[in-house]
């Protein structure tokens, strides 16, 4: 069937109104009735055809207006998942260096704790050894001048007498 269209039959009504004789000395026209009839039929399929082809194009529309707005729906809850997904990846990875951040604090105060104690232990080692040789020095000095006569007549005493044990 050929497609129809509306302007052009309403040329052709036109054409057929303009081109048909006029009745006696009046302005009045004599037109074909049947080819008008025919024209008017032929513009109300055109008409009819178009105002499916309308009605078919809204529907068609609105489905697309509506997909598009699923879709955009569909994206938009996406997104939120995803960025909900990374702000909790965040905050686990933030937790993480925070914690990881005081675990190596507290490691550095112990590490330093140890140090200091192990600081203080060896420097009263060093304390009890300084003293204790100070004490024998003292006491070979003082054995030694009884040697050569300079000092008193007591015995000489020996270091077997110290308690070795408690140097340490």
């Amino acid at each position: 069937m050929e497609k129809l269209d509306v302007y052009a039959l309403i040329d052709e009504l036109q054409e057929e109104i303009q081109m048909s004789p006029t009745k006696g000395f009046s302005k009045s026209k004599l037109v074909d009735e049947k080819i008008v009839l025919e024209i008017i039929d032929d513009i109300r399929r055109a008409l009819k055809d178009e105002l499916e082809f309308s009605k078919r194009v809204l529907k068609d529309k609105e489905q697309i207006i509506k997909s598009a707005q699923a879709q955009a729906e569909e994206i938009k809850k996406q997104s939120a998942v995803e960025v909900e997904e990374m702000v909790r990846e965040s905050a686990v990875t933030k937790a993480a260096h925070d914690k990881a951040e005081q675990i190596l604090e507290n490691s550095k105060n112990k590490a330093a704790a140890i140090r200091k104690s192990a600081m203080d232990y060896a420097e009263e080692v060093f304390d009890d050894l300084e003293d204790y040789y100070k004490e024998n020095i003292d006491l070979i000095r003082e054995n030694r001048a009884r040697l050569h006569g300079k000092g008193s007549t007591a015995a000489p005493q020996r270091l077997e007498d110290e308690d070795e044990s408690s140097i340490l």
